[in-house]
């Protein structure tokens, strides 16, 4: 089995509090590096892991040990940021969203595609079972149709935003947070034709990046759809899957920690309510552990490629949606 030797570009609370722990648990990979431009930080991180520690990132990318960067910086940061690590001829798996440009995507997946690279993009919740749960429902629904999804994720104003509140670094509710709720619909509903029926994304008066927003689309399936998102309101974070037959309702299908017992809601016909357990798990040593298994899979690869497309490129025809209203 081969070691997958990592270092982790950036080293903010996330990246130390989830990513480093889920990263060190999986036997497959090795953490032999850390870089930040905070040295302080560097020091402490990588004398607790006992690896190399950097805060010039050239001087990374050029250690021969490095197969794969992992980018946990702002994502202002991140398309230049991959295209140097591809450039120097690493793997790269990025915190989601890739970039906040559709072309700037278009272009780092093409660059990995010529360099026969990996590129992935950190939807975690993605790998969870809670979420497969879901994916199985939709699937088993699909004679009968899917009506509708509802997905909402909201979260209160953070103490310390950060780069959040930063519009030069891609900052706002929409790329940080509705990123997810269009990452999990392109999931349930692969490889159909969406239109966008109404979006909206508010930047309310005297704040710097958009607070909240919405999005109704339409499959070919005949399935629509209902996305909200926001920073600065009460907790959501959920989905509820209507069919004609039955529905599913499950809390906490993108944010959770660690051993979070996952409940879902299932309604027969005629409302009648049962209640079901799922698997507790890791979301991100899930998330890992799928990317180490992908590696020596050109077939996977090139799946993942097409998923960071087609979730660009949708958030871009709801941007764009957004600007007639």
């Amino acid at each position: 089995m081969k070691i997958l030797n990592v270092a982790i570009w950036g080293l903010g609370p996330h990246a130390i509090r989830r990513i480093i722990p889920s990263l060190i648990k999986l036997k497959k990979i090795s953490v032999v590096g850390v870089c930040s431009r905070n040295q302080e930080t560097v020091n402490k991180i990588s004398k607790e892991l006992n690896c190399n520690g950097w805060t010039s990132p050239s001087e990374m990318l050029k250690n021969h040990l490095v197969d794969i960067i992992y980018i946990a910086t702002p994502i202002g940061l991140h398309a230049s940021q991959v295209k140097q690590a591809l450039n120097a001829g690493k793997h790269v798996w990025c915190e989601k969203p890739l970039t906040c440009n559709y072309n700037e995507t278009k272009s780092l997946v093409s660059l990995a595609r010529e360099g026969n690279r990996m590129l992935t993009e950190g939807f975690m919740f993605l790998h969870h079972p809670q979420f497969e749960k879901v994916k199985n429902f939709v699937k088993d629904n699909e004679s009968d149709s899917i009506f509708s999804i509802t997905v909402r994720f909201g979260l209160p104003l953070l103490d310390k935003p950060g780069f959040r509140n930063d519009a030069s670094l891609c900052g706002g509710a929409f790329w940080d947070v509705a990123s997810y709720t269009i990452s999990a619909i392109l999931s349930l509903l692969p490889n159909q034709n969406m239109e966008v029926i109404f979006s909206e994304i508010i930047t309310k008066d005297n704040e710097k990046v958009d607070s909240e927003g919405r999005a109704l689309l339409r499959f070919d399936s005949g399935t629509t759809t209902l996305l909200e998102w926001g920073v600065g309101v009460a907790y959501r974070n959920e989905i509820d899957v209507w069919s004609h037959d039955n529905s599913l309702y499950t809390d906490k299908i993108f944010s959770k920690p660690e051993d979070y017992q996952t409940v879902f809601t299932l309604r027969d016909k005629n409302g009648n309510q049962s209640f079901i357990n799922g698997k507790k798990s890791e979301q991100f040593v899930d998330m890992l552990s799928s990317y180490s298994d992908m590696f020596n899979s050109s077939k996977k690869i090139n799946e993942e490629f097409q998923c960071i497309l087609n979730r660009a490129e949708v958030m871009e025809k709801i941007i764009n949606h957004s600007k007639l209203n």
